[in-house]
């Protein structure tokens, strides 16, 4: 009896022990196929990423037969952050909706809603999913390290009648219900001048010129493990812009 019992034993935490093999194995495919088809769908894209003021209207124009909803395309220098952005009616559209208007886990990098479409306001949000691999904002953790984050300060943000240059000024975390940080639009210089306020009060690090009143900022937020509900935000201002149909910088 005691051997029967035994070999039952070993029986079932065999049977354990292969399960979990198995839904280890599964969760490793699930991951890898996740970040693999957000990469794959950029890898379509990236032939359509506006590279000079004199191909932005050609390279929009294939965008939109692709997606209307496509209002610019984010490129954070030295990352994998290299994207178009959409905008939905609600900041749920995109969240796991490809550009293609397929689902995927790993969503789409979109506009906030209460943004203009046509990145007018002093402060705009750039919202993506935060994925292993570097795959979509994933590379803002990144700029976690101080190293890196001196290192590597610029990147562009094209939109169907402009190319916008970026300069990275700080990096920050927030709390996804904090309203001086993702309250928009900003209307008023009193909530500008807040804004300015509590970016500089949650800052792990600046670099640069002081933001003004007078800069038009850029965030990229994404989510962050550090609590529930917190964000890293890379923040950016804008230091000029060529006019695409004139091919000349302001």
């Amino acid at each position: 009896m005691a051997r029967i019992a035994d070999r039952m034993i070993n029986f079932v935490i065999s049977i354990l022990l292969i399960g979990a093999a198995c839904y280890a194995g599964y969760a490793l495919w699930d991951t890898w196929s996740v970040l693999d088809g957000a990469k794959a769908v950029q890898r379509k894209l990236l032939p359509y990423k506006p590279t000079e003021t004199e191909d932005l209207e050609a390279s929009f124009d294939q965008l939109l037969k692709i997606n209307p909803d496509v209002c610019a395309w984010i490129t954070i220098d030295n990352t994998g952050i290299d994207y178009p952005v959409v905008q939905g009616e609600t900041n749920f559209d995109y969240l796991s909706v490809d550009v293609y208007g397929d689902h995927s886990s790993g969503g789409s990098i979109f506009l906030d809603c209460g943004n203009s479409r046509g990145l007018r306001d002093d402060y705009s949000i750039l919202m993506g999913h935060h994925m292993q691999g570097g795959a979509m904002f994933g590379d803002v953790d990144l700029f976690r390290d101080e190293q890196f984050f001196r290192a590597n300060y610029t990147g562009s943000l094209h939109a169907p009648d402009r190319s916008m240059r970026l300069e990275i000024v700080s990096i920050i975390q927030a709390d996804a219900y904090d309203r001086a940080i993702y309250g928009v639009p900003i209307t008023t210089e009193n909530g500008k001048a807040a804004l300015i306020s509590r970016i500089d009060e949650l800052a792990l690090y600046t670099r640069g010129d002081p933001l003004g009143m007078g800069d038009q900022i850029i965030a990229l937020s994404t989510c962050s493990s550090d609590y529930t509900n917190a964000r890293l935000l890379l923040i950016c201002r804008v230091t000029g812009e060529s006019k695409a149909e004139e091919g000349s910088e302001d």
